[in-house]
């Protein structure tokens, strides 16, 4: 039974079309291998992105087919984005039955034993995501297995919330130019949360939240803050990663992202945004130098991004700016 109809406004992204049948990394090095030898195909992959490493994702289109059993490698959750199929599934309890469908999604943990995976339809498009390091204070530990997790293995869920950012990811996944890794960890960052709360066995929630709340009642000690702000000032034109200031703080990055918050009043994201965006500012107005080069210099892996989020965040553009305040 699915839980819950998806909003009709929700429309699945486009798909390109040029989809592959193999990734060209080493057979062991594909995550979903399984897809792979039942004849999936991969139409786009974070590999070789530069995206961090919290999440890796994988872009499939899925036609019928009938894999054979295994051991699932690494907590993974799947969302349907276009098309639909009939999926039939069981590891350990009753069979799992289900119409997937855009919005859908499925979780298999780390460790779980499938039987079988079925897939019976003409063409699914999903986005297979692939949780392979502790982005939520223990819940995608490599070293932790299923039950240890607390995950559910569970299908045909609705959860409009994971639906957006499984969209959202898609987008950044299929961008012509260069995704910014802090929006993807961001994306990532809010799916292992969502999990976490809705999708993980009551005392396992119950356990983390209580650790989480702990953690993060006080917020960034001003030392931490002063290093991590540093380190944003001094890396602005470089791509930096919610991991890479997770580590500067020396916490995980789900409890850093929510310590860091608590402190400042906003994420990292927007405050490193904030940062680029003043020192954009400045170069506007101070100098001559083209809006291309003014987004390299403060991490914009684009002109066109840059004046995207400049206007997002001041209501104009970049060069009507630079003559606003010229004039």
């Amino acid at each position: 039974m699915l839980e819950g109809e998806p909003p009709t406004q929700i429309l699945p992204i486009p798909i390109r079309e040029d989809g592959r049948q193999h990734t060209g990394a080493a057979i062991n090095t594909v995550l979903g291998k399984k897809y792979e030898d039942a004849g999936s195909l991969l139409l786009a992959s974070s590999k070789g992105l530069g995206w961090g490493g919290t999440v890796n994702a994988e872009l499939r289109r899925h036609n019928s087919s009938s894999g054979a059993s295994f051991i699932q490698p690494i907590n993974e959750v799947a969302i349907a984005l276009a098309g639909s199929a009939e999926i039939r599934r069981r590891a350990d309890g009753a069979e799992q039955r289900f119409e997937s469908r855009a919005g859908v999604s499925c979780i298999c943990p780390k460790g779980v034993s499938v039987r079988y995976l079925n897939i019976n339809g003409d063409s699914l498009d999903m986005l297979h995501l692939y949780l392979s390091k502790d982005a939520s204070g223990g819940l995608n530990d490599q070293d932790t297995n299923a039950e240890d997790a607390g995950l559910v293995y569970t299908g045909g869920i609705f959860d409009p919330l994971i639906h957006q950012i499984g969209l959202a990811i898609a987008e950044e996944l299929q961008a012509t130019s260069k995704s910014n890794r802090l929006v993807f960890d961001t994306l990532s960052l809010a799916l292992s949360a969502r999990i976490l709360q809705r999708h993980t066995r009551a005392d396992d929630w119950a356990r983390s939240a209580a650790y989480i709340s702990s953690q993060n009642a006080k917020g960034l000690d001003p030392m931490r803050l002063k290093r991590v702000v540093e380190f944003m000032t001094e890396n602005l034109s470089e791509d930096i990663s919610l991991s890479d200031l997770a580590e500067v703080s020396c916490l995980s990055v789900f409890h850093f992202a929510r310590a860091f918050k608590l402190s400042t009043g906003s994420s990292p994201m927007l405050h490193l945004s904030q940062m680029r965006l003043s020192k954009a500012k400045h170069h506007l107005e101070h100098s001559s130098i083209s809006i291309d080069n003014i987004a390299e210099t403060v991490g914009y892996s684009s002109g066109a991004n840059f004046a995207r989020a400049f206007r997002k965040l001041c209501g104009i553009s970049p060069s009507i700016y630079r003559q606003r305040i010229r004039n």
